[in-house]
């Protein structure tokens, strides 16, 4: 058995339960880490079988991307992904029954950037789900923002193995 692929798919799987914020299961998390493992060697192939043939072509234009794109696919419930800030707002807002976040402020913000924007998300989620934090993880295609809520006092190990994986993940900031 190839150790370095062992510590890979251990990586993979911690990846998958931070980016799911321990809401996979076992099994689960065993499949979706073997396809990632396949897909090292055969990504082409791999991406074809398991998505189609239009998700193959990934492998052509961006083969750093294809462990991310897998991780994306396979956990694209978790993740919030829009071409607008106001739009993303509404996923986010989503993820949360009570207490709820407040709504996007269309009227009433002084966003300049992306950036500001995310600095006041962060403080709604310090003040009424301060566990989580927004992350970017991965590279979206189709849309503008590709993120996804974590464990805040996780997000420094998840970064951390993302980057040891080669996979791009950057907090929302």
């Amino acid at each position: 058995m190839n150790t370095n692929n062992d510590s890979i798919g251990e990586q993979l799987a911690r990846v998958v339960t931070l980016l799911s914020c321990d809401d996979m299961d076992e099994h689960e998390t065993r499949r979706i880490v073997d396809i990632c493992l396949q897909a090292q060697t055969e990504p082409e192939k791999t991406l074809r079988t398991q998505y189609g043939a239009d998700a193959a072509k990934v492998a052509q234009y961006d083969p750093n991307g294809v462990m991310a794109f897998i991780l994306f696919i396979e956990l694209e419930d978790y993740f919030a992904v829009a071409d607008t800030v106001d739009e993303l707002h509404e996923q986010i807002i989503e993820a949360f029954e009570q207490p709820a976040l407040p709504d996007y402020p269309y009227d009433n913000n002084d966003f300049e950037s992306v950036s500001d924007f995310y600095q006041w998300l962060d403080q709604q989620l310090l003040q009424h789900h301060d566990k989580y934090r927004l992350i970017s993880f991965g590279e979206s295609y189709t849309n503008d923002f590709q993120v996804v809520l974590v464990f805040r006092d996780q997000t420094d190990e998840l970064l951390a193995l993302c980057e040891s994986l080669g996979l791009h993940a950057d907090p929302c900031e």
